[in-house]
């Protein structure tokens, strides 16, 4: 169905580069660009947990005689945690230290001035990265080493990670242009700048080892690319299965006690049980179908297919929507209309016929179908959006969905996200909060991955939900980031809110409670009813849990930061995250003074959170300098 040429390499931009910072004194001199040799990741994965390092070495040519200050700009996980990294100068290894982002910034010019060598790295948005190094001469090799771990997605009986490779352009809105994540753009690109990627893990406890988008060579738990180095021109999916003897219980979880502050950290997975032969119900199904610039080719091609074999596959007694998104979004009709074969065939031929195209108004579309007329007695409502994910509003579009999950009568949003290099933590947020699920086409387009993964996504909305369910947790003050979180009484207890879930799917649960002489023990409820319970010894995991609730919190603040609330809503907001009596000062009546008032509340929380649990932020920065007794190492150019 698609060109495999066209889809993996469908930003036509090409792939990130080190290229040397502008000098004033040369404005209209030729770019000049820093090689970057190699990517290499190694790590350890142990059940879903992956601690992981990314090693970036970048040289220059040896008859070069500059010294040069460069920038590069790469992805990580969205949802990763990164704990630190460190720079390598030929055999000098410096580490870097956490700092608020204005400060070392700061350090980072004064060392560059006093011809210091130097590296900063800034968060842009969850997912990007940028890298500042000065003082770069040839004949020394450059390594830069970031270290992250990751909480891999799980995927049938086992588990699948995510290794995102190369950064692609998102769409900003004018009244996003001032954000930190309206930056998180690739910066100087090229069709092919030489590097490569390689990959080398060892992968625990695990068999059926696969990769859904490069070859694999597998010996015994480890795990390496067949090619040895690869382009990276496409994100790095592996999926493993657990072995017979681990297979996944209804509720599983892994603690990690931390003295210094007095807390246990705690990841739990919850996972109600399936139901055979759901009854089918009636659906009322809003189609959201991206045809911005970026979709253009294969990508729309494969999004107008899906939509045409997902309308065919609906009964009369279904109704569904249509709308088709850019700048602009144009629907099919004002309401839903049931599914007749006269109407799918209309839908269809709006759809062919509509080939304008635009920016990515993702947002501005997601609230149109949100408020769209509810077909009576449909117990059944969903959305789902066709898109590459490509933008920067991520605060908006996913309060949207946590207003929506708010609803009685709510529907749940689904992401059908086709690109090589998704906006993957947009996208799988935006399920999760939503109460859908995230489906990525990023494998071979010969094997027909557009079919799967909408009947994936239908086996997901005709499994019977379940209602009110918690985690309860024999503690009190339990915190759990962006769940509600009650005491349980007769106690002592607290109850963390999982809300509805299909039959089935299963959720994480990222949280701490305060230390206590008796071992944790876990209870997955619906109402009365206890499904599972799980007992965990302190200690039985790693303490990159504390990390992983770090970043999930710096994570959230963020997007509460970037969605537009203030006032009493954004106390609400705050809350939700755990946070009480936050001074964010009154209501404004000026948008402008409104979005600066609370902007500046979710900052100081955000720079105390990610200075506390050591994981970087938007508004922090790693910074490292290169010093021996006091005097600079380098001669500045």
């Amino acid at each position: 169905m698609l060109n495999s040429q066209t889809f993996y390499n469908s930003h036509p931009d090409g792939f990130g580069v080190l290229e040397v910072a502008d000098n004033p004194s040369e404005p209209d001199a030729p770019r000049k660009f820093v090689p970057l040799m190699r990517t290499a990741l190694t790590g350890t994965v142990t059940g879903p947990l992956a601690t992981l390092t990314l090693a970036q070495t970048f040289a220059l040519p040896d008859q070069s005689t500059d010294v040069l200050e460069a920038l590069y700009r790469f992805p990580l996980p969205g949802d990763a945690a990164v704990t630190g990294v460190r720079v390598r100068f030929g055999d000098v290894e410096i580490y870097t230290t956490l700092k608020e982002r204005e400060t070392a910034e700061t350090v980072y010019r004064e060392a560059k001035r006093e011809g210091r060598q130097a590296a900063l790295v800034t968060r842009e948005s969850p997912d990007v990265f940028t890298l500042a190094v000065a003082g770069i001469r040839a004949g020394q090799d450059i390594i830069v080493q970031t270290d992250y771990l990751q909480v891999a997605k799980v995927e049938g009986a086992g588990w699948a990670l995510r290794v995102p490779l190369t950064t692609a352009p998102r769409y900003v809105r004018a009244d996003e242009a001032s954000s930190r994540h309206a930056d998180g753009q690739p910066l100087a690109v090229l069709r092919d700048p030489g590097h490569r990627f390689a990959l080398d893990l060892v992968v625990r406890e695990a068999e059926r080892i696969a990769c859904s988008t490069h070859a694999l060579a597998v010996e015994g738990d480890r795990v390496r690319l067949r090619e040895g180095e690869v382009i990276p021109d496409r994100d790095c999916v592996i999926s493993w299965g657990a072995k017979a003897d681990d297979s996944q219980p209804a509720l599983r979880t892994w603690v990690h006690t931390d003295s210094a502050t007095e807390k246990a950290y705690f990841l739990a997975l919850c996972a109600p049980p399936k139901f055979a032969n759901a009854k089918k119900i009636p659906r009322e199904v809003v189609l959201l179908v991206d045809h911005s610039g970026s979709m253009r080719g294969a990508k729309w091609e494969a999004a107008d297919w899906a939509v045409e074999r997902f309308l065919a596959g609906l009964s009369e007694h279904d109704s569904f929507a249509l709308g088709l998104f850019h700048s602009t979004t144009k629907w099919f009709a004002e309401r839903p209309r049931k599914a007749t074969p006269d109407a799918v065939r209309e839908a269809v031929e709006f759809l062919k016929a509509n080939r304008d195209s635009g920016g990515t108004e993702l947002g501005v579309a997601l609230e149109q179908a949100l408020d769209r007329a509810r077909v009576a007695d449909t117990p059944s409502r969903h959305v789902l959006i066709l898109t590459d994910a490509e933008v920067s509003d991520a605060g908006r579009v996913l309060r949207l969905a946590d207003l929506e999950s708010e609803r009685p009568n709510r529907r749940r949003v689904s992401v059908l996200c086709i690109d090589a290099a998704p906006n993957a933590a947009l996208a799988s947020e935006l399920a999760e909060r939503g109460g859908g699920v995230s489906r990525f086409l990023t494998s071979n387009p010969d094997e027909d991955d557009v079919t799967t993964a909408l009947d994936e996504v239908l086996a997901d909305w005709s499994a019977p939900v379940l209602t009110g369910l918690t985690l309860e947790v024999n503690r009190v003050r339990a915190e759990a980031t962006g769940r509600t979180v009650a005491l349980v009484v007769p106690g002592p207890a607290s109850a963390v809110d999982i809300g509805d879930l299909p039959a089935g799917r299963p959720v994480w649960v990222v949280g701490r409670v305060p230390l206590g002489g008796e071992s944790l023990s876990f209870r997955l409820r619906t109402g009365a009813d206890v499904i599972a319970e799980s007992r965990s010894d302190a200690g039985s995991a790693t303490s990159g849990l504390k990390a992983l609730f770090g970043a999930d919190r710096v994570r959230r603040l963020e997007y509460v930061m970037t969605g537009g609330t203030s006032g009493d809503k954004l106390r609400t907001e705050l809350g939700r995250l755990g946070y009480d009596a936050v001074d964010v000062g009154e209501e404004k009546v000026f948008a402008e003074n409104a979005h600066e008032a609370s902007a500046k509340a979710v900052r100081e929380l955000l720079v105390r959170e990610s200075l506390a649990a050591g994981v970087p932020s938007s508004e922090t920065a790693f910074i490292a300098v290169r010093t021996e007794a006091g005097q600079p190492v380098i001669t500045a150019a």
